[in-house]
């Protein structure tokens, strides 16, 4: 797990001439890395090495970058999308990480002459939707460390000429966001050193102390590609065993024994999160809360089965399944359905456990006997399973984690998150105790007053990152996550972010759908073959327009007789009339929201 080479440049300057990109390495200090420079024909959009200096770099223009993300083809032809900002976000064993901050799409043809105005349209929305995607915030890499894989597996896996291969070649690519992007550069394997795989989830570093010893905290969050979308538009499994909303969280302890980097102990605790594991939608209709939909058709013990087999051959030991849904009202079928499924499939590696999160929650504002509860179903299993362990000046100590939790709820945010930390702060007292940095006098992590501020915090926002990917804005609960208990201004912020969350996930999520799918490639553009559909869905307007129009002139009108006539009858008539516009529209709520128009599951 040494991290003290490089598998990519930390700095580029990028030349910009009429028929060519030239991207040339640099160091961190602004000195050239290498004589060897990655050529980028803008006609031809070959790529190749150079190991002479062009000379057309004396008169092109030039951009300092942070790294390539990749080359994507749009109907006014490639683009090449580049990391202009990047920010370090701390170190893990030494090897730095990044996390994007600012991207530039560069086009390969100089001018859109040749497109019609239909086309120049399509161009600009489809490049608008790739920097919307690049715009949401959790974008990672390290220049010098595999951020796909977890400690335990870089321990078992890497092999003398693991590094023979490239960063991206060696990534897990559940995990590499602009893996599509990246196509034209992966393909060749001598342009290794310019291909940087990205993460999309969260990385928070903090340093700790506690009890006079040192040490950094750091949380890991890795999505997943598969079935990537947003909230209501993309649910449980797909048919290959892929869940919704997947991500695989690492909570890393780095210790260096004596402030001595080569007595350094590295310890791992991971946790997965998806969505229920059975093929459900619920699609979104301007209700609160859409109705969990289970076809009678689909073979829900197959979903279950092939997703956990699924997940045992990627990460192997036993699983236990904590499922927060509520056993009453919209969540009890859901719920219901994998519960049945767990105990027929009867799968020896799975313990299911079924926890009414908000039953529980409901008996207290100090939500301290959610954790006593869960603590009696789950603490088993957490001593059991154990974490990894590496001690880098004695190898042989090496132990790996045998087991891990698969939390869900509904969307698989806020609920899950409170209970993750629970689960994670549970784990790391026993990774506290074996490291000598607490002892036995310390029965919970509460008692450390500064550190579990740290602990509740960096939590807490990994909660709101992976909320805002998934459902456009930061998780509710995190009041509890962050202070331990319920607070008043908690349930206001929750308050504002469910509202918040209700217009984005009706009125905008079909377009930002769309956009995740173009950004992974699973639209492909096709300028002679432009989808219909999609250029009545940017302003979401449709064949029924004219009944949000009815409603916003009859409330216009009702208002108008209120203020200015003051006529009882006038007000009461358009009153009847905006009510049956509304009426209309939410009785067809599928009608009026934003749905995706590239691709259909």
């Amino acid at each position: 797990m040494s991290a003290q080479q490089l598998d990519v440049y930390e700095r580029y300057n990028l030349y910009i001439s009429n028929e060519k990109f030239f991207v040339e390495p640099r160091t961190k200090t602004g000195s050239l890395a290498s004589n060897v420079y990655l050529e980028i024909d803008r006609t031809t959009t070959e790529l190749r090495l150079q190991s002479e200096t062009p000379l057309l770099l004396a008169g092109a223009d030039v951009i300092p970058i942070y790294g390539i993300v990749g080359i994507v083809k749009l109907v006014a032809g490639p683009y090449l999308v580049v990391i202009k900002k990047a920010e370090v976000v701390g170190t893990v064993n030494d090897a730095e990480i990044y996390h994007v901050t600012e991207t530039e799409a560069l086009p390969f043809n100089k001018s859109t002459l040749h497109l019609t105005e239909r086309q120049s349209w399509f161009n600009k929305h489809f490049l608008d939707m790739i920097q919307l995607v690049l715009a949401t915030r959790g974008f990672y890499y390290s220049p010098s460390f595999d951020l796909t894989h977890s400690l335990q597996w870089l321990s078992e896996n890497v092999t003398p000429d693991y590094r023979s291969s490239g960063l991206h070649a060696r990534a897990d690519q559940r995990f590499v966001w602009n893996r599509h992007l990246l196509t034209p550069l992966a393909a060749n394997p001598s342009l290794a050193h310019f291909t940087i795989p990205l993460i999309h989830g969260f990385v928070g570093i903090r340093t700790c102390i506690v009890r006079g010893s040192t040490f950094k905290l750091a949380i890991i969050s890795r999505r997943s590609i598969h079935r990537a979308g947003v909230r209501f538009y993309k649910r449980g499994t797909d048919y290959d065993g892929n869940s919704a909303n997947f991500v695989e969280t690492e909570q890393i302890i780095e210790f260096d024994r004596d402030q001595n980097p080569a007595n350094r102990v590295l310890t791992s605790f991971i946790q997965l999160r998806g969505s229920i594991p059975l093929r459900w939608s619920q699609k979104p209709n301007l209700r609160w809360q859409p109705l969990p939909l289970l076809k009678p058709t689909d073979d829900q013990l197959e979903a279950y089965v092939k997703h956990m087999r699924h997940v045992k051959q990627i990460y192997g030991g036993k699983h236990v399944l904590v499922n927060l849904v509520n056993t009453k009202g919209r969540e009890k079928s859901i719920g219901g359905e994998l519960e049945r499924v767990s105990v027929q499939a009867n799968l020896d590696f799975v313990r299911y456990v079924g926890f009414d999160f908000h039953k529980e929650s409901s008996k207290s504002l100090n939500w301290d006997s959610i954790g006593t509860v869960l603590g009696a179903l789950l603490d088993k299993d957490i001593v059991e399973f154990g974490y990894f362990y590496s001690n880098l000046a004695n190898p042989v100590e090496t132990r790996s984690q045998s087991g891990y939790f698969r939390t869900n709820c509904m969307d698989c945010l806020d609920r899950t998150n409170v209970v993750q930390a629970m689960i994670a702060k549970a784990s790391l007292r026993h990774q506290l105790l074996n490291l000598g940095i607490v002892d036995g006098s310390i029965i919970s992590l509460d008692d450390l007053g500064d550190f579990i501020y740290i602990f509740k915090n960096l939590w807490a926002d990994n909660g709101d990152e992976c909320s805002k990917q998934y459902a456009g804005t930061g998780a509710l609960k995190t009041d509890y996550t962050r202070t331990g208990k319920r607070t008043l201004n908690g349930a206001l912020q929750d308050g504002v972010n469910a509202l918040t969350r209700y217009f984005k996930n009706n009125f905008a999520d079909g377009y930002r759908q769309d956009a995740i799918d173009l950004f992974l490639g699973r639209v492909q553009v096709q300028p002679a073959q432009l989808p219909s559909k999609f250029e009545d869905s940017v302003f979401n307007v449709n064949t029924n327009g004219g009944a949000i129009a009815g409603a916003i002139f009859s409330a216009a009108m009702m208002m108008l007789c209120v203020l200015v006539s003051e006529n009882v009858t006038a007000t009461l008539f358009w009153l009847i009339v905006f009510i049956a516009f509304m009426f209309f529209i939410f009785l067809h709520g599928e009608e009026f929201v934003s749905r995706p128009k590239l691709k259909q599951d």
